[in-house]
C-alpha cells in the first residue's frame, strides 16, 4: 500500500471538491439532515474521490477484455490509495447528500426513471426490505429501522438521520409509502436499483430506479432479457460471456452476495451521475464546451460501477445493482501507477471498445495525459 498522503497537492484537492447544494436546494427535494453529533461528525469527513475508489483493475493487468469478473460481496479490497468493498451500500462519505440530491432531482423531473413491470410489486417490497436492514445493521449511528411497530409483523419503521427520513410502512400496501418501495429504496441510497427475474429460460430485466445510467435508458431496456440488453456489447455474445454471465446469476444462491467491476472514460467531463440518454440535452455537448475551454482532459472521468448480485430471500428476484464512483484523470494524478496502468489500458484498447464506450476520439490525448509528468 502506497500512501497518498505526500502526492495529493492542494489543487487536486481543491479539485476533488464536489458541487454543494445549499440546504435550500436540499430541502427542495425532502432532504432535512438531523443536526445531531452523529450526523455533523459525517458531514465533517473530506471530500475524496481517489481513497474509497475501487480500482477495476489488477495491478499486473495491461489489457482489458469483457469477462464474467465476479467475487464475494462484503469483503474489504485494499488499494494504491484507500479501501473499497466493505459494506453492500457505499454511502460515499461525504459526497453522499451531494449524490442523493442530484438523484432525487432526477427522479422529481422524470417520473420515468421508475420502471416496473407487472407482477414485480413482491419482488419490490423484498428489495426494500433486505436494504432497509442491511443499512441498519451497517450504519447504527445514522440509519435505523424498527419493525413489528405496535404489535404489527408486516409494520416498518425507517429512519435515515443523513437525510432526515422518517417514515413508517406497512408491508405490501404501496400507499403507505411514498413513491412506492422501489423508487423510496432509491431516494435513500446512492445506487440504481435493478430487477432481474426468470422466465422461459431466460433473465429479464423487469423492474429499475434508474437515475445515473451511462449513455443507456431504463425505459428502453426494462422486459428485455440479457442478450437483448448486451447486444450492442462488442464480443460480449461471441466469445459466451452472456450465456456465462447468465448462468451464474441463475445459480446464485440466496445466502451469498457477489459483485463485479465496470469501467468507462465518461462522456461528461464533469462529475455529473446523470448521463443517461433521457437527459442527453443536458450534457451532450460538455465534452465539445470543455474541449473550446481547452481543459477537457484533465476533467476527464474514471467512471467505475460497482454492481452487487443479490438473490431476495422471499421472492428467489435477482438485484443486480450499480453503484457509480467518478475521479477525473486530475485526481488520478495522485497515483502515478493507476496513471501508468489506465494509460496502458486505454492505449492498448480493441478499436470497436473504445469505440463502444465512447472514448475513441480522445483516447490519444487521455494516454498522453496520464503519461505527461
Amino acid at each position: 500500500m502506497v500512501s497518498r498522503a505526500d502526492a495529493v497537492t492542494d489543487t487536486a484537492i481543491a479539485a476533488a471538491r464536489s458541487p454543494r447544494y445549499t440546504d435550500e436546494e436540499m430541502a427542495a427535494v425532502g432532504i432535512r439532515p438531523l443536526r445531531t453529533p452523529e450526523v455533523e461528525a459525517f458531514r465533517a469527513q473530506p471530500v475524496d474521490h481517489v481513497g474509497p475508489l475501487p480500482w477495476p483493475f489488477p495491478e499486473d493487468l495491461g489489457a482489458f477484455r469483457y469477462s464474467v469478473n465476479v467475487d464475494p460481496a462484503r469483503v474489504p479490497r485494499p488499494t494504491r490509495a484507500g479501501e473499497w468493498g466493505r459494506h453492500l451500500v457505499d454511502l460515499g462519505g461525504a459526497d453522499y447528500l451531494t449524490i442523493m440530491t442530484e438523484k432525487r432531482i432526477t427522479h422529481d423531473a422524470d417520473p420515468h426513471r421508475t420502471k416496473i413491470r407487472r407482477g414485480m410489486e413482491p419482488a419490490c417490497w423484498d428489495l426494500l426490505l433486505y436494504y432497509l436492514r442491511d443499512l441498519a445493521i451497517t450504519h447504527p449511528e445514522v440509519m435505523h429501522l424498527d419493525e413489528g411497530v405496535d404489535g404489527n409483523p408486516d409494520a416498518f419503521h425507517w429512519r435515515n438521520d443523513l437525510l432526515g427520513t422518517d417514515q413508517r410502512f406497512v408491508l405490501g400496501e404501496w400507499d403507505s409509502i411514498p413513491h412506492g418501495p422501489l423508487e423510496f429504496l432509491s431516494r435513500e441510497v446512492p445506487d440504481d436499483m435493478l430487477l432481474v427475474t426468470e422466465r422461459d429460460g431466460r433473465l429479464y430485466f423487469d423492474a429499475g430506479a434508474v437515475c445515473f445510467a451511462a449513455a443507456w435508458s431504463v425505459s428502453f431496456d426494462v422486459g428485455m432479457d440479457m442478450y437483448e440488453i448486451h447486444g450492442p456489447v462488442p464480443r460480449m455474445r461471441r466469445e459466451g460471456i452472456v450465456a456465462r454471465a447468465e448462468q451464474f446469476l441463475r445459480r446464485l444462491p440466496a445466502d451469498r452476495v457477489y459483485r463485479r467491476l465496470n469501467w468507462n472514460l465518461a462522456a461528461s467531463p464533469t462529475r455529473k451521475y446523470d448521463i443517461a440518454l433521457e437527459s442527453l440535452p443536458s450534457w451532450g455537448r460538455d465534452m465539445a464546451l470543455r474541449q473550446a475551454a481547452g481543459d477537457a482532459i484533465p476533467n476527464v472521468q474514471l467512471r467505475i460501477e460497482l454492481e452487487h448480485f443479490v438473490r431476495l430471500p422471499t421472492t428467489g428476484a435477482v438485484t443486480f445493482n450499480i453503484r457509480t464512483f467518478m475521479a477525473s484523470l486530475e485526481e488520478l494524478k495522485a497515483v502515478p501507477e493507476w496513471c501508468a496502468q489506465l494509460a496502458d489500458i486505454v492505449e492498448e484498447l480493441p478499436e470497436d471498445i473504445a469505440a463502444y464506450k465512447g472514448f475513441l476520439d480522445f483516447s490519444g490525448d487521455v494516454v498522453a495525459y496520464l503519461r505527461a509528468g
